[in-house]
């Protein structure tokens, strides 16, 4: 119990924003995405086939954003305190168009999965400072994840493009 104190209070500092009306919070929890994989869709096609593939193995996508200043530190010290006890691993990094964006991981059933994908980003979103927190639970297939994320039009989203790269 000890051991899953400090994660589960991590856990906890990122429901807190959800409830803050400085930050804009979209969680999809596994029956969503189980609805999702039951639309009439042709599971024929092999990439319509790897999108359910990729959902229904989900068990939650939890985005929160801000661009209040007070907010995005927060955010930012509660996210250093997180990867720090979360046993989470460096994915990549990417610094481009004034965005700092970080993905981090813990491995899946294989060298081709993760069982969750962090990313927190902090920079600009057209005119304003904005801070990303992206969390997805589950088995996560990395080459699918970035085509999920443009689906659901995630902030940093383009970034992910790029992980199935590396």
């Amino acid at each position: 119990m000890a051991l899953l104190l400090p994660f589960l209070s991590n856990a906890q500092n990122f429901e807190k924003y959800e409830d803050m009306k400085e930050v804009d919070a979209v969680v999809i929890t596994s029956k969503m995405f189980k609805l999702l994989t039951k639309i009439d869709l042709n599971a024929d096609d092999p990439e319509t086939q790897a999108y359910i593939d990729l959902i229904e193995n989900l068990q939650e996508m939890r985005v929160l954003s801000s661009t209040q200043e007070g907010v995005r530190k927060q955010m930012a010290t509660d996210v250093s305190s997180y990867i720090k006890k979360g046993g989470l691993e460096e994915l990549m990094r990417v610094s481009e168009d004034g965005k700092v964006v970080k993905f981090y991981y813990k491995p899946g059933k294989s060298e081709d999965y993760v069982s969750q994908l962090f990313m927190f980003m902090e920079g600009r979103e057209k005119t304003k400072p904005v801070s990303v927190i992206l969390n997805i639970t589950g088995e996560i297939n990395l080459a699918q994840v970035s085509k999920l994320a443009n689906d659901f039009k995630i902030p940093g989203g383009d970034e992910l493009k790029k992980v199935e790269t590396n």
